[in-house]
């Protein structure tokens, strides 16, 4: 877990390269469980509320770094993360990202 969040930080802007679909979906999961400590942290702490919105900036771009390295081992284009300007696009991105490697 730990190394799969280094792994994450260590390529903060390397939209180059290939993420495999196991990779991409445990770092994932370790993003919504700490966000999940962070929003139930902000829930007893009012005041810390800023946490949660640093957290939010901080994995900004490294979120959509891994997603454009996961779409291209997946064999899309990474221009495909731009359907997160979209209300829907979120949802046809998850599916594309399931998609085994090409």
């Amino acid at each position: 877990m730990v190394s799969l969040i280094k792994t994450f930080f260590s390529k903060y802007f390397d939209f180059s390269g290939r993420t495999s679909r196991k990779d991409f979906w445990l770092t994932w999961l370790c993003l919504i469980l700490l966000g999940i400590v962070i929003g139930v942290v902000t829930m007893i702490l009012p005041v810390l509320l800023f946490i949660s919105w640093v957290y939010g900036l901080i994995i900004l771009i490294p979120s959509l770094a891994i997603g454009a390295r996961r779409l291209r081992d997946a064999g899309f284009s990474p221009l495909w993360l731009l359907l997160l300007l979209t209300g829907i696009g979120g949802l046809i991105l998850i599916i594309l990202w399931i998609f085994p490697k090409k």
